[in-house]
């Protein structure tokens, strides 16, 4: 799910580019009483591999699960520009952005210091590329002071997390599919975190 950017007084204890806005759970927490904007992709999968990642996803991270569906984070959690702002920034970027494949080639158990837990990504390898050049560009607006170059992106979607790493290092990813893992990418989705609620702003379409 979501890697995330947070209120100016929590983001210095979650500033890793690579946790996945798949880490809602925190955000959640942290967003109470404030708004964030994000911009995810969702691949699209073939139908079996869909099905098997939603089972993979409801055995070793079952809330996030049913918080947002399978992603790539773009933006994170970024305060300084409306809804409407990035939803046009969106726009933009989509008219000169053709419908994309990728590939998630292999499948990586790490651990997060700053959300104290462990968690399973895929990395994606074929049209990660893609992914970084559509996350740089989607900061070029009035939100671009929240981008921070020092720390790296890299295009993931985080499939499982848990503070017990024993309830994840025998985790099966050959289970979702073999890899590489192909899907495709087809559009930006905005959606805003207020009030410990995720809500879809808009859904804009790459070009065919």
């Amino acid at each position: 799910m979501l890697g995330v950017n947070t209120h100016p007084s929590a983001r210095k204890q979650i500033n890793d580019r690579s946790t996945d806005l798949a880490d809602l759970e925190i955000s959640v927490r942290m967003a109470e009483h404030c708004w964030m904007i994000y911009v995810l992709a969702y691949p699209l999968f073939d139908r079996r591999v869909s099905e098997a990642l939603a089972a993979f996803r409801g055995l070793h991270e079952p809330a996030r699960a049913q918080l947002v569906a399978p992603h790539v984070t773009l933006v994170f959690g970024v305060r300084n520009s409306s809804s409407e702002e990035i939803s046009n920034i969106c726009r933009r970027v989509a008219a000169t952005t053709s419908v994309f494949s990728t590939k998630f080639s292999t499948s990586e158990l790490s651990y997060d210091p700053f959300e104290k837990t462990h968690k399973i990504s895929l990395l994606c390898a074929e049209g990660a590329n893609l992914i970084t050049s559509l996350h740089e560009k989607l900061y070029e607006g009035p939100h671009h002071d929240e981008l921070h170059p020092d720390i790296p992106y890299r295009p993931h979607m985080t499939v499982g997390a848990n503070a017990d790493r024993s309830q994840l290092k025998n985790a099966n990813t050959a289970s979702i599919g073999h890899f590489p893992i192909k899907a495709e990418i087809n559009s930006l989705s905005v959606l805003q975190l207020a009030d410990g609620k995720l809500n879809a702003i808009s859904s804009i379409g790459l070009k065919m």
